[in-house]
């Protein structure tokens, strides 16, 4: 994994690994009666080195798509990550936005992310008549929301989070979920036996007690970046709601 995503994936002040994907590897280790040892690559490598036997798994919030499918097997997801708007507030107030639906009915409306952002595709394909404006990076991106240049960049929930904390008076952030993308473990292909060991701990995670583990460890955390959140926000439609 690469632990440079809290809460996720992190180091603490001693530089040990720690994290909501650290601790769920922990438990998958203790699930197969294997000792776990927690490799820091760069997420862009994570694929290449998972081939090359340098590590065996990769539980860093990768989301299962079709074209990493081509290169890995995964397992079934344990987390579904919310894509959300990150909203110019001008823009919010003027146009009374208030769900997502808002934002994709209305004409016109000015799109921004980095270039060959995969989120622009989905403005393209649901918005009305939208305008696409792409930028060199996620920084430039919420500097067009901040200054009205663009009205809406959508983003992860966490990260649009943070945005919005460190910008309350330009921003504001529609909790209300664009789609969800699904994160699974990844393993190389042919790994039948570890690919179902996975699917059958992802299976029992909230019946085992797994999930309780990451809320009593994280959800401070998770509450302090995105307030009023808790894991939860990551299990809809992976768990019943009660």
């Amino acid at each position: 994994m690469d632990l440079s995503y809290p809460p996720f994936e992190t180091v603490d002040d001693d530089g040990n690994p720690t994290g909501i994907s650290v601790t769920l590897a922990e438990e998958f280790g203790k699930f197969l009666g294997r000792e776990v040892e927690i490799v820091d690559l760069p997420f862009g490598t994570l694929i290449t080195e998972l081939n090359a036997n340098t590590i065996d798994v990769i539980i860093g919030s990768m989301s299962i798509t079709e074209e990493r499918a081509l290169s890995v097997d995964f397992s079934d997801p344990y987390f579904n990550f919310p894509l959300v708007s990150l909203v110019n507030k001008d823009f919010f107030d003027t146009n009374n936005i208030q769900t997502k639906d808002d934002v994709f009915t209305l004409e016109g409306v000015r799109f921004v992310g980095p270039k060959t952002f995969a989120p622009l595709d989905i403005a393209r394909n649901l918005a009305n008549n939208p305008v696409i404006r792409e930028v060199d990076d996620v920084n430039a991106a919420v500097l067009e929301v901040v200054s009205g240049t663009s009205d809406v960049f959508l983003m992860s929930i966490s990260n649009a989070a943070g945005h919005h904390l460190a910008n309350p008076d330009t921003t504001e952030i529609l909790l209300d979920p664009v789609v969800l993308s699904p994160i699974g473990m990844a393993f190389r292909k042919g790994n039948e036996d570890l690919v179902a060991q996975a699917k059958e701990f992802i299976a029992g995670l909230e019946a085992n007690g797994i999930y309780d583990i990451l809320r009593n460890l994280y959800n401070d955390d998770i509450a302090a970046n995105i307030p009023g959140e808790t894991l939860n926000v990551y299990l809809q439609e992976i768990i019943d709601e009660e």
